[in-house]
């Protein structure tokens, strides 16, 4: 009886090592993923993508504007991380955000001009996340396709005209928020959920009574200061708190469902707005985005960060965070090491690329950013700028009698085959230094750095004009999905 007793206790004590030992490997192995094993027993978070619509990221109070009025952007960010080197991979709506929902450039999704569709092989956001096990759905404005890439669940009755401009000719689609409250208090609760809310704001037609004076905005110093510059970025502005309410009312919505302490929360901008040196160029106005991150819990508060960050890198972030599995293959990388510490970097420099625009500025051009350094590469320097960079009339009246307006309206009106801006002593890039034999090594590598990774997309030569050439007369090699009212 001892000898069995003995095998007994030894079987139970060797039972217990080894389920031990199971927990300690399965633990490891979940931490290794970025999600701890006691995450893995808990529900995965939620996941708000908040995403606006051409807003220059310093026009926001979060990155310093003290003249427009951003209390929720503001209040969010102060429970939040926000990245000072944020950057989209186009400037046009729809090259923009195929990156972003696919992780892949635009010349390797496809859509890398405006109002052209991905490829139907590529995948999205949409199936990495279902595959997950989450519930992906969208609101608002859509602008990719086709639809067979892009199957989100759609949130009907999110958009609409804008009240009180029935009859007006211009764009004026709405954000309508109160069918997305609904679907937060219908929700299958046992499902995580991915939401994209995607605004209109501050895409043009602004509101046409402005809500601020053309005494209260601020000029930046790449733009002329008019009375009409005024007037358009007064109307900019009140567009500007139109939004920020819209956000306000969104995390409203998530505290009230009681969703607050466990979704993430991620704002940003598919580009710049639509002003000179903004929209349709690769400067930083135009292509710099926000980008806020907050998680209760796993987010310090107040931080910021200056680590150099990418769209295409938000897919393989959010996937990283909910302990999902990363995709091979794309062209984003997590930067979910940034997210939980400020200090740490991430990329050493960013791409972005613009193809042109069917009805405005048709010029291509690539871009390379580091910290330091902007290098842009015009491949038809000779095309004259288009409706979208040509300077207003009250600026070229003001450039015949003032030294700096004619600075500003003459780098509108010429477009050189290259750009470097010392980024650290010219913030607003206002001082080319490209043909300066002091920078000659510099651009000489950033030459063959443009060629390394213009070469990993296939984007040589001319190939994004045949590519435009043999489009069909609408544009459209695969549909973008229309905006459902």
């Amino acid at each position: 009886m001892m000898i069995f007793k003995y095998w007994d206790k030894m079987f139970n004590e060797g039972i217990f090592l080894i389920r031990f030992m199971f927990i300690v490997v399965l633990a490891s192995y979940n931490s290794f993923h970025g999600m701890s094993y006691a995450q893995s027993k808990m529900d995965r978070p939620n996941i708000v993508l908040y995403l606006a619509d051409d807003l220059g990221t310093m026009d926001i109070g979060p990155y310093g504007n003290k003249h427009v009025k951003t209390p929720n952007l503001d209040k969010l960010s102060q429970k939040s991380i926000l990245f000072n080197q944020a950057f989209s991979t186009a400037t046009t709506c729809a090259p923009s955000r195929s990156a972003l929902f696919t992780g892949l450039y635009p010349q390797r999704n496809g859509s890398h001009s405006n109002r052209v569709a991905v490829r139907d092989t590529v995948k999205s956001i949409v199936q990495y996340f279902v595959n997950e096990g989450y519930r992906v759905a969208i609101a608002g404005k859509l602008d990719v396709g086709p639809r067979q890439v892009f199957p989100f669940e759609y949130i009907p009755g999110t958009n609409r005209r804008e009240p009180g401009t029935e009859g007006k000719k211009g764009m004026f689609p709405d954000l309508y928020l109160e069918p997305v409250d609904k679907w937060f208090a219908d929700r299958d609760p046992s499902l995580p959920f991915l939401l994209i809310v995607s605004d209109h704001s501050t895409h043009m037609s602004w509101p046409l009574h402005p809500e601020y004076t053309a005494e209260n905005v601020n000029i930046p110093p790449f733009h002329v200061d008019t009375k009409d510059t005024r007037q358009l970025r007064a109307r900019y502005y009140t567009d500007i708190t139109k939004l920020d309410y819209n956000v306000g009312e969104t995390m409203k919505m998530l505290e009230r469902h009681q969703l607050e302490d466990n979704t993430i929360v991620l704002f940003t901008a598919d580009q710049g707005p639509q002003l000179p040196f903004g929209k349709w160029t690769l400067y930083d106005y135009g292509v710099q985005v926000p980008l806020i991150v907050s998680w209760p819990g796993h987010v310090k508060k107040k931080s910021k960060t200056d680590a150099l960050v990418s769209h295409v890198d938000i897919i393989p972030t959010l996937l990283e965070m909910v302990g999902g599995k990363v995709p091979e293959g794309i062209d984003g990388q997590s930067f979910y090491s940034a997210v939980k510490d400020p200090n740490q970097s991430h990329r050493e420099s960013v791409f972005a690329n613009h193809n042109g625009d069917k009805f405005y500025d048709q010029s291509p051009s690539r871009m390379l950013r580091t910290s330091s350094y902007k290098y842009i590469v015009n491949l038809e320097p000779e095309m004259p700028a288009s409706a979208g960079k040509k300077p207003y009339p009250s600026w070229i009246k003001k450039a015949e009698m003032d030294a700096k307006a004619k600075v500003v309206v003459d780098r509108l009106n010429q477009r050189p085959a290259e750009e470097l801006y010392d980024l650290k002593a010219d913030r607003y890039e206002m001082k080319n230094l490209a043909g300066l034999p002091k920078y000659k090594k510099l651009i000489e590598g950033f030459r063959k750095q443009m060629e390394v990774v213009r070469n990993a997309q296939g984007d040589i030569g001319d190939n994004w004009k045949k590519d435009l050439e043999n489009l069909p007369a609408d544009n459209k090699p695969n549909p973008l999905i229309p905006y459902q009212f």
